[in-house]
């Protein structure tokens, strides 16, 4: 069987969740000796260039290659296509091809216009996607979006999306532009779920928060399979630091972005009156956007010593560096499709301390390997901190390491499921 891995983005990025887990996949593939070829997108002036990697094809897209795709799939022909990016794109040229597309729902941007399924009051959004619905959403993602919003949501629809092609024609205006585009690219953004949901032949959700939100949404649910991610195992479970004079080290490992909740994380545990514990910060921003609230956060909490940022590490210096925390912390504000962190920190035997953003609850068990609390809600997550921090002693790490699904088993899952939808 030959299997076309459609890569997240650039194949050798470590911005996001979702291009470590397909790099991880790949290499499972390959050791486990399948026949397995990648596509990937870069951001270079540059068409279609092959290359290879451990041994196989590697097709690297830039900005010239998107309209040979179909070319290039007719070259490889392949048995299945995964597709983790340009999904509608993939999906209609699988169909024009007959080739069956499997497709994975990274994060909830693959049906929400606004990306997170977040709304405009930092919510997990439990509504369908409407121009009624997700216009407050998309404008507040642009800079001064919110300002633009009582008024926008006067101009009808129609007339808005005139708008829209109208400031296609012309050169980008700051702001402007993406103001004014916004009623076109929500109509977009549904034609494309349309698109996805018509020519896939098999959905895979990582949590079930995701499947619920896509069946929402008109996804066939025959269609779906919940399929928690794998990640690559350690070498060997470390036993479980001591916890010296109550010194609780709580860390958080993953982007610094405003989705996941660090404004909320800092305020609950800038709470906290007791000088024994630390947070450490790992991970770094990727966009303007978030290196602004990275700066922010940064100034804001300058103060508290107890605060340590380590910066973005490589993938492979994520448990080294962990190994002597205590207490994972992940506070998501959105619909967190899975959470690679939290898979990590708990395949190193730490327990994990998570918001009920989706992912959180397919692999955190209350009290036993973790503890949940609402997002956003300062407090709660406050009052379990102060909770840890006075009574947490030990922990049997065993509890956490035999929850973590090994990368391997997730790949046989993965070739069982295309054999399942070639055959």
């Amino acid at each position: 069987m030959q299997i076309l891995q459609i890569a997240s983005g650039d194949f050798f990025s470590t911005y996001g969740g979702g291009q470590v887990y397909v790099k991880n996949i790949v290499d499972e593939m390959i050791r486990q000796q399948y026949a397995v070829q990648v596509i990937s997108f870069v951001n270079r002036d540059c068409a279609i260039e092959g290359k290879k990697y451990k041994g196989i094809n590697l097709y690297e897209v830039g900005t010239h290659g998107i309209e040979q795709l179909q070319l290039l799939l007719e070259q490889i022909r392949p048995d299945i296509i995964h597709v983790h990016s340009h999904k509608a794109q993939l999906v209609e040229l699988g169909k024009t091809l007959q080739i069956p597309v499997i497709v994975t729902a990274h994060h909830g941007g693959i049906v929400c216009p606004a990306g997170t399924l977040l709304d405009s009051h930092d919510r997990i959004c439990s509504t369908t996607v409407s121009y009624k619905h997700c216009l407050a959403c998309c404008l507040r993602n642009i800079r001064s979006g919110r300002y633009w919003y009582p008024f926008m949501r006067w101009l009808p629809q129609q007339s808005y999306k005139r708008l829209g092609v109208v400031l296609e024609k012309i050169p980008f205006i700051p702001f402007i532009t993406p103001i004014g585009k916004t009623a076109l690219s929500i109509e977009r953004k549904q034609a494309e779920w349309e698109k996805i949901v018509d020519g896939c032949i098999r959905m895979v959700a990582p949590s079930k928060a995701i499947a619920e939100a896509m069946q929402q949404n008109d996804l066939n649910e025959e269609k779906v399979t919940i399929l928690p991610h794998g990640i690559p195992l350690p070498m060997s479970s470390p036993n479980f630091p001591p916890v010296i004079d109550g010194k609780i080290k709580f860390f958080y490992i993953g982007r610094i972005c405003y989705v996941k909740g660090l404004h909320i994380l800092l305020k609950a545990f800038s709470l906290l009156d007791n000088p024994r514990i630390e947070l450490h910060l790992i991970g770094g921003s990727g966009n303007k956007g978030e290196r602004r609230y990275e700066r922010r956060l940064k100034k804001r909490y300058a103060s508290d010593t107890r605060i340590v940022w380590h910066g973005k590490i490589p993938a492979e210096q994520v448990f080294e560096v962990i190994k002597p925390f205590h207490i994972s912390v992940s506070v998501p504000i959105y619909l967190e499709v899975f959470g690679l962190n939290m898979a990590e920190s708990l395949a190193m035997g730490k327990p994990v301390l998570a918001t009920r953003c989706g992912g959180a609850e397919m692999q955190i068990e209350e009290d036993v390997n973790g503890w949940l609390v609402d997002p956003n809600d300062v407090e709660a997550l406050a009052r379990k901190m102060e909770d840890l921090s006075n009574h947490f002693t030990s922990y049997d790490s065993t509890l956490s390491t035999q929850r973590v699904i090994s990368i391997e088993s997730h790949c046989n899952s993965l070739i069982k499921l295309y054999e399942a939808v070639t055959h």
